[in-house]
Formats: C-alpha cells, sequence, structure tokens
C-alpha cells in the first residue's frame, strides 16, 4: 500500500518528467520550398514544439528546401538524402529517432500554438501509442473555422481513437472508407516503442500510413484522436487545370500502392466502387470534377506499380 506522500511523489516524478520532455520531429520533404509554406511549417515547428532534434528525408530536392531547412536548424537538423518512397523514408527517419516519444510533421502541417500542450497531455495515459491532431485544411480556413464554432468550442476536447483492420465491416468501409483504420501522419506524436520494429514491405508507397497505425494497434497500444483542431494542413488555392492534375496523381499514387498494404481484397474492391459512387454524386451535386477524377485515377492505377512513386 502506498502513503500519500509516495503516491504524490509518484506524480510529482511524472509531471517533471514529461514537462522538460523534448521530442524528435521527422519530416519527409520534396522539392517542399517552391510549394510556399514550408518556411511558416519550419517556424511553426521552431516556436511550439520542444524540438530535440528535426531529421529530414529529402528526396534530392532542386529547389532550395534543404538550404531553407538549414537556415531554421543549423545545429538541430539531421539531413538524409533518398529516393526511397515516403514509406521507406519515413522507416529511415525512425532510425535516428533517439527520444522516448517522437512527431511526424508534414511539409505542408503547419503547427499552432496550443499543439504541443493539447496532445502532449495524453502520452501519460496507459498504453497510447500515438496521438493524432486534428487539422484545418488551408483551402476552406473560413468555411471550416465558421463550422467549427458553430457546432462547439474550440477549447472542448474529444479524444475517439483509430481501429484494427479486424474492427472493420463492410458497412463501415461503404460509409466511413478506410479512414477508422487510417491514422493521418501530418502532426501526429508516436511512442518510439510502439514503431520501433515497424519496416514497410519492399514496394509500400501510399498508404504508410495505415501500415503505421496497424502496426500500432497491432502492438497493444491505442492510436488516439485529439478532435480539436492543432495545425493547418494543405496547399493554398490553386488554378482549376493544376488542381486536377493533383488530383489525378494523387489517385494513381493511391491506387498502384494500397494493394502492398495488406488490405483484404473484398475491402479494397469495396472501398473502390463506394469512393467512385461518391464522387458521382457529388459531381451531380456539387459539379465537383476533383474527386472523380482522382477516384477513377484510382481504379485505373490498381492493377500497375507505375505510379507507386508520384512525381511533384
Amino acid at each position: 500500500m502506498l502513503y500519500h506522500y509516495e503516491i504524490t511523489y509518484y506524480y510529482m516524478g511524472i509531471f517533471n518528467r514529461y514537462i522538460n520532455m523534448k521530442i524528435d520531429v521527422i519530416m519527409c520533404t520534396y522539392n517542399s520550398r517552391k510549394r510556399g509554406l514550408l518556411r511558416f511549417v519550419l517556424r511553426s515547428i521552431r516556436d511550439y514544439i520542444p524540438l530535440n532534434r528535426l531529421i529530414v528525408v529529402d528526396k534530392y530536392s532542386n529547389d532550395g528546401t534543404v538550404e531553407l531547412v538549414k537556415q531554421y536548424f543549423r545545429d538541430k537538423s539531421i539531413i538524409v538524402r533518398s529516393n526511397a518512397s515516403i514509406a521507406h523514408a519515413r522507416y529511415i527517419g525512425l532510425r535516428f529517432v533517439e527520444t522516448e516519444w517522437f512527431a511526424f510533421i508534414d511539409d505542408d502541417a503547419i503547427i499552432l500554438p496550443n499543439w504541443w500542450s493539447t496532445l502532449s497531455r495524453y502520452i501519460t495515459l496507459r498504453r497510447v501509442g500515438a496521438i493524432e491532431g486534428s487539422y484545418i485544411n488551408l483551402p476552406d480556413v473560413s468555411g471550416e473555422l465558421h463550422d467549427i464554432f458553430r457546432k462547439k468550442p474550440l477549447t472542448e476536447t474529444e479524444l475517439t481513437r483509430r481501429l484494427s483492420i479486424n474492427e472493420l465491416t463492410r458497412r463501415d468501409v461503404i460509409i466511413h472508407g478506410l479512414n477508422p483504420v487510417r491514422g493521418v501522419l501530418s502532426n501526429v506524436i508516436i511512442r518510439k516503442e510502439a514503431v520501433v520494429d515497424w519496416k514497410p514491405p519492399n514496394k509500400a508507397g501510399a498508404y504508410e500510413d495505415y501500415l503505421i497505425t496497424q502496426h500500432v494497434i497491432n502492438k497493444g497500444f491505442s492510436w488516439v484522436i485529439v478532435n480539436k483542431p492543432v495545425a493547418l494542413h494543405g496547399t493554398p488555392p490553386r488554378d482549376t487545370l493544376s488542381k486536377l492534375k493533383s488530383s489525378i496523381r494523387k489517385g494513381l499514387w493511391e491506387g498502384a500502392g494500397i494493394k502492398y498494404t495488406g488490405i483484404p481484397k473484398d475491402f479494397i474492391i469495396l472501398y473502390s466502387l463506394s469512393r467512385l459512387g461518391g464522387a458521382v454524386v457529388r459531381l451531380v451535386k456539387d459539379k465537383d470534377v476533383f474527386d472523380l477524377a482522382m477516384r477513377l485515377a484510382f481504379l485505373l492505377s490498381l492493377l500497375s506499380d507505375k505510379y507507386l512513386s508520384p512525381s511533384r
């Protein structure tokens, strides 16, 4: 039986351990500077994350991406050059992590001031392996902010969790797609212990977020989502043609990569057809050609490996 003062010292120990915590951050880059957001992303990491080191896995960018990283983190960065896919780039970054917890931050995710204080409060929860932050899509900032203020106060925080693929039903796939089993890696903190032995399949490209999510869950940890915006994510609005090209590239990439994830084939077929049906509805209702273009590209690339690594 613990006495009162023993319990007090126990929790003080936990508090002191995490109040001074620093984390490594992994970022995968590929000509990220020309997209216009990287400077703001790096500044937000510098200002709002208790950083140990920024680990950048760069796909031989030629637009000044690496030079910009060095401007912001000259003494706190590790830069690795590799032609690896996004899945293997994340794996490479993991090999350099030395902190108990680390973060994946995407090159188009701008961290908000409340990011660390909001996510880090859950790292002491038993068997939590990953804490995923919610975000606001940059192209739709005004609309989404309006919806958030209308539905609930920003100070209210709810936790939900990602599911094991074994918990997913066909009904889930039709209604929610693969979202229940696929975490978002744009801004997430992960316990190193939960992924230290993760290694992607040789041809893994897209859906590395699914692979990492399922690995964490299969290790007996929970993957929780903090349903409160702690980041801005995405690229600034583009012209119609470039947005259409981007939608097609994404569809080709995801369609080529999904077959190397281990997701059951019947789920892949159901997912493909249900998402295509939804895209047709949006085309008729909202004149949205972008989602339909992405879904058609997805279907076309299911039988090909040509687009396993997207261009930018």
